[in-house]
């Protein structure tokens, strides 16, 4: 541990604190903007932290590293809007705003595959966009107060990965 850097190693303690916050804290007493602001937030920290776990070379592992990940950020902005739901209620949910686990798995195991070493870094391009796909769906879903159709967070989840790609990610 000693060869991190010590403003890498508060960085990642900040965003750490952050998270923990984001499922903890109650988020009763604020408006609609700062519920925004703060689900933006969770979904960058998580999005990122998915995308630095994804270059791990051991295809289909990442169900049990990224996924975890993201069932996090559901959590988190769940709360934000919230809802205190648990662990079952999250992967249920997943199933439905994910769009398709397996398939996310299924692309990440063929970039590490069939690209060893570089496929990594394709994959964690990949997860960065997806999860922050996620996570602009479950904004919707709980904006809408649980009641949002798969269509409706179909659609969500692809306009949050395209915004991923023209977002400047924070970096506080």
């Amino acid at each position: 541990m000693s060869d991190i850097p010590v403003q890498l190693l508060q960085h990642l303690g900040k965003h750490g604190v952050r998270m923990r916050q984001f499922l903890s804290d109650d988020f009763s007493n604020i408006d609609d903007s700062q519920r925004r602001e703060m689900a933006t937030e969770a979904r960058q920290i998580t999005a990122w932290a998915a995308a630095a776990i994804a270059p791990m070379p051991i295809p289909f592992a990442d169900i049990w590293t990224i996924t975890p990940v993201q069932m996090l950020m559901v959590r988190a902005i769940g709360n934000i809007y919230g809802y205190k739901i648990d662990s079952k209620t999250v992967k249920e949910m997943l199933a439905v705003i994910g769009g398709g686990m397996l398939g996310q798995q299924i692309c990440l195991a063929l970039f590490k595959i069939g690209l060893p070493g570089a496929g990594g870094f394709g994959g964690a391009a990949f997860v960065f966009f997806w999860t922050h796909g996620i996570g602009k769906a479950a904004e919707l879903y709980f904006q809408s107060g649980m009641t949002a159709t798969a269509e409706e967070l179909a659609a969500a989840r692809k306009e949050g990965m395209e915004q991923a790609k023209n977002e400047t990610p924070r970096t506080e």
